[in-house]
């Protein structure tokens, strides 16, 4: 298999090395008519120019050298792209699945793990989101998904990618807004609404609200409840903008989300691998909740100076969460766990940035971070379990934990004749400590412990502008993922003294050889990549068993390589018809000799690594003769087989595939459309776990009177959802 990506190389190159011109004759690959991949939006007989700030600079897409992709507002709004899954299913190799304790279970080209590890990062406007990554971000310009190690421009905790919510700023030209009303399935109701208000001298504010209440699709016998994976969430954002001085402007927001409902769409699979039965039922004693709600406001200053603008962001984060989950997945009360979580962060940025039409440009920067995570958890035994005969609840996970980032960081390219050359570092000081609190330890003392370092983080790249509207380029590239503490086990020193075990940071550093570019004068555009990355140290979420009930612990895993091959395509077919199609295909394996829990995986595929992917997408637009205009949005999505949690114990997820629809009419500041996603109503889980079975069987006695540690649970994707939708633009 290796050969073919090798082949793939050297396919890449020969291509490119044929369009190459002299040097004299070559112009910048920069267009008016470049898009993203299936996101551009059209105008006249081309694709609309995507300009994103990957490289913390406002840049056509066409022009970074590496791999980005955009989706426009557009099709954020046309899509209701409003949850992390759809962002998810569009993009090839991007594994993406909502969990509701803010911590997405998230790969990106097989880097990244689930849950407790960040992997890929997440950023709202430059503010990287720690607690709450999974709330429902709407009103938005754009999302720029950032593919490969991140560590210069946006340091630990993106060595997969990075994921970038960028709003829509408040504009002082004039009053506007949209109200949108949607009902559907699951007694569906979703309002969200927006609106940009002029203020004067330049000045101008914008609110976007919205409200959601759905009963879900799963149902739990022993209470009757056809809404066991309902919700209710609603949330906004106010901002303003503005100039100070001549040259000093201001943006600041402040948003809120409060989410309450279940925990995952969690299902007990009874069938056996590959054939699974896809229950929506779950069977339960304790329906699980999240009752969260977070705060969070930003604070941007941008000075501009003769050559360089100044730019200050800060942030502040504030995120309360009580989680209730019933643990064994039992009809029985055997284990319940209560989670009260609070994580309180404060970030922030300083950046110089270049502004003249140099062939040098510069960028650099200091940034600080400090995250505190508070976690009081207890577990609740309930009658004929092994701890008790009787209803117990004994405190269980209570840790208080610190985390801080302190970076500098610096990035220059240079352009001569066709050529770029992109150079940058850095310097990351990490520290992490946590304690758990005297009163709820055996030995009655604190424990403790911390783990820091310093990261030197380096990327390098070239590129080459061609003479048809297109560049070749190798970018090389490092990111990172701080180390940290477990709860369990406790170590001891020579006095006795307890201390918490620690593990180690992950590293990768990922080499991208990339071609991308537009055709046919505007009319399509394309991107193509092939990447490989070594991975060392990977970390991986497991579940530990404790006196006091289970809870999850990372651990450092062993090493892995990556290989994969990315393609994606947009064009203009006609007037009305815009055509995309994007194709990911990736080869992981752990390297030989890695063992895992006592397990040998060598050779095998790391949990969270999908095959391959394919996301084909086909959008109409006609104008009626009577002034209406009628739209219609088709999109395939499918994603190959992929390796379940944990690591040691993984047992194949099979592919899958959705159907979405939208069509509908446009009338002057009105629009009605019709909505159907997973139109074929394909069953399937978006990830597996093995999980430890701690219920009445498994691990005490067996599941239906037979012995199994463990069963298997399942994160359904959604099954097919009609709904309909009324906006007024104005």
């Amino acid at each position: 298999m290796k050969k073919t990506y090798v082949f793939l190389f050297a396919c890449i190159l020969i291509a490119t090395g044929n369009v190459i011109a002299d040097e004299g004759d070559i112009q910048s690959s920069s267009s008016n008519n470049n898009s993203s991949i299936g996101t551009g939006s059209i105008s006249g007989s081309s694709l609309e120019e995507i300009v994103v700030t990957a490289r913390k600079r406002e840049e056509s897409l066409l022009d970074i050298p590496e791999s980005v992709v955009a989706i426009s507002g557009d099709t954020i709004t046309q899509h209701n792209m409003k949850t992390l899954d759809k962002i998810g299913m569009t993009v090839p190799n991007f594994n993406l699945n909502t969990r509701t304790d803010g911590w997405p279970n998230v790969t990106m080209r097989g880097l990244g793990a689930f849950s407790l590890t960040q992997g890929v990062g997440f950023y709202l406007d430059d503010i990287q989101l720690f607690g709450d990554a999974t709330s429902r971000f709407g009103d938005l310009d754009r999302i720029e998904i950032l593919k490969g190690p991140q560590g210069v421009l946006y340091g630990g905790s993106n060595i997969g990618g990075a994921i970038k919510f960028i709003s829509t700023r408040p504009s002082p030209d004039e009053t506007s807004g949209r109200l949108k009303l949607m009902v559907g399935e699951q007694n569906s109701f979703d309002i969200e609404g927006s609106i940009n208000i002029p203020i004067g001298d330049d000045w101008a504010i914008r609110l976007f609200a919205f409200s959601r209440e759905d009963d879900g699709f799963m149902y739990n016998p022993s209470t009757n409840d056809d809404s066991v994976a309902g919700y209710e969430e609603s949330g906004g954002r106010l901002s303003i903008a503005g100039p100070i001085s001549d040259n000093l402007s201001l943006y600041a927001s402040i948003r809120s989300n409060q989410f309450d409902g279940p925990n995952n769409n969690w299902a007990l699979e009874r069938g056996t691998p590959p054939n699974f039965e896809y229950p929506f039922i779950n069977d339960i004693d304790t329906p699980s909740n999240n009752d969260k709600e977070t705060i969070g406001a930003h604070l941007e200053l941008v000075w501009e100076f003769d050559g360089f603008d100044l730019t200050s962001i800060s942030s502040y984060t504030d995120t309360e969460a009580k989680r209730l989950t019933d643990v064994d997945l039992q009809p029985e009360l055997w284990l319940d766990a209560r989670q009260d979580e609070t994580f309180e962060a404060m970030t922030q940025e300083i950046r110089l940035t270049s502004t003249t039409d140099s062939n040098l440009q510069w960028q650099m920067g200091l940034y600080t971070s400090n995250m505190e995570w508070v976690e009081r958890a207890t577990t609740r035994f309930g009658p004929g379990t092994v701890i008790c005969f009787c209803d117990l609840t004994v405190p269980a996970k209570q840790d208080d934990t610190e985390t801080t980032h302190l970076a500098g960081f610096g990035n220059i390219t240079y352009t001569t004749g066709p050529w770029e050359i992109g150079l940058g570092v850095r310097i990351d000081s990490w520290e992490r400590e946590k304690v758990v609190p005297a009163n709820v330890t055996e030995s009655g003392l604190p424990h403790a412990n911390k783990v820091d370092g310093t990261e030197v983080l380096p990327r390098v790249s070239i590129s080459r502008a061609l003479e048809n509207d297109s560049m070749v380029y190798l970018t090389v590239s490092k990111g990172y993922e701080p180390g940290g503490l477990r709860h369990e086990p406790v170590t001891f020193d020579d006095q006795g003294n307890p201390s918490l075990s620690t593990f180690n940071k992950e590293e990768a550093i990922q080499y991208e050889l990339g071609w991308k570019g537009s055709f046919m004068e505007g009319r399509g555009n394309f991107s193509m990549a092939a990447f490989m990355i070594d991975y060392e140290d990977r970390l991986f979420t497991t579940i530990v068993q404790s006196p006091t009930g289970p809870f999850e612990s990372v651990d450092n895993s062993g090493d892995s390589e990556n290989i994969g091959f990315e393609l994606e395509l947009a064009y203009q077919a006609t007037e009305y018809l815009t055509l995309a199609a994007a194709f990911g295909t990736l080869e992981a394996e752990w390297d030989n000799g890695t063992i895992i829990s006592g397990v040998d995986v060598s050779g095998q595929t790391p949990s969270g690594s999908i095959d391959n992917g394919i996301a084909i997408a086909a959008n109409y637009a006609r104008p009626l003769d009577n002034g209406m205009e009628f739209v219609a949005d088709f999109q395939y999505n499918r994603r190959g087989p992929s390796m379940s949690m944990p690591p040691h114990n993984a047992i194949d997820n099979p592919s899958y595939y959705t159907l979405n629809l939208t069509t509908g009419i446009r009338s002057g500041n009105w629009e009605f459309m019709i909505h159907g996603e997973n139109l074929t109503d394909e069953q399937y889980y978006t990830d597996l776990e093995n999980w430890v079975n701690l219920g009445a069987g498994g691990a005490l006695d067996g599941v239906n009177n037979m012995t199994d540690p463990f069963y298997i649970i399942g994160t359904h994707g959604h099954p097919r959802m009609l709904s309909a939708s009324l906006t007024y633009n104005f």
